[in-house]
């Protein structure tokens, strides 16, 4: 049986599972210099976590790149980074990417970040991961207007029953982790659905377990599903 950690701020616990480890476009605050992408974590298991095509040979690594709404300072060298690192073969994915209006950054220069980031995500044919708080109905309005072709998953999904049934009617993938409303969980069931373990100290074969016990189901049913949802949408081994 196979887990797929699909946003992960650590080094898998169990090297067999599947992981795709986020990297940011740079943040100054650990370190960083300009073309550099590291792990948001300054912990010993991912501060030297560079995207770094040849750490994901043959070992189930995976890496995600993007411009975090928490650590955006300079845009245009950003999205030079961005670019650069996206095109990188061990890259499966964009992001984090998002709103957020709880941060300093204006929302207007978030959303032109989260524009460019998704036309990376569909002209490089790899899914967008999504970071957002409070701004839903912009979000919406932002699939709205660019009808992206690639998944949009929405990672560390926390909200209701009705929001997730919202979301999914607009064609947005949830993503679980350690805490989530077990509605929620039902609406995004069977199809819709992923699992990760973000930067929490858990291993995603417990957040397997806690959201195949919300639904009620056996573990492998529900591994199952997700591996064939890992493999049909956003296209991974």
């Amino acid at each position: 049986m196979v887990y797929y950690d699909i946003h992960t701020h650590h080094l898998p616990v169990y090297p067999e599972d599947v992981a795709i480890v986020n990297c940011l476009v740079p943040a100054l605050d650990a370190g960083s210099h300009p073309g550099q992408v590291i792990s948001r974590l300054e912990k010993a298991d991912t501060a030297g976590c560079l995207c770094d095509p040849a750490s994901s040979a043959g070992t189930g690594l995976f890496h995600s790149v993007g411009i975090h709404p928490w650590y955006i300072y300079d845009v245009e060298e950003q999205l030079t980074d961005l670019k650069r690192q996206a095109m990188l073969p061990g890259v499966v994915a964009i992001g984090e990417t998002g709103l957020d209006k709880l941060v300093e950054a204006s929302l207007e220069c978030q959303q032109e970040i989260f524009k460019v980031s998704a036309a990376f995500a569909e002209n490089l044919g790899i899914f967008l991961i999504i970071h957002c708080v409070k701004a839903w109905d912009e979000l919406i309005a932002l699939k709205k207007e660019l009808k992206p072709r690639m998944p949009w998953v929405i990672h560390g999904f926390r909200g209701n029953a009705v929001l997730a049934r919202q979301l999914i009617r607009q064609g947005f993938y949830l993503s679980f982790g350690e805490h989530f409303h077990p509605e929620a969980v039902h609406e995004a069931w069977p199809g819709y659905l992923f699992a990760e373990t973000d930067d929490r100290e858990i291993d995603i074969r417990t957040v397997y377990r806690n959201l195949s016990a919300s639904l009620n189901l056996r573990l492998e049913q529900f591994a199952g599903q997700i591996a064939e949802n890992v493999r049909d949408i956003l296209h991974l081994p």
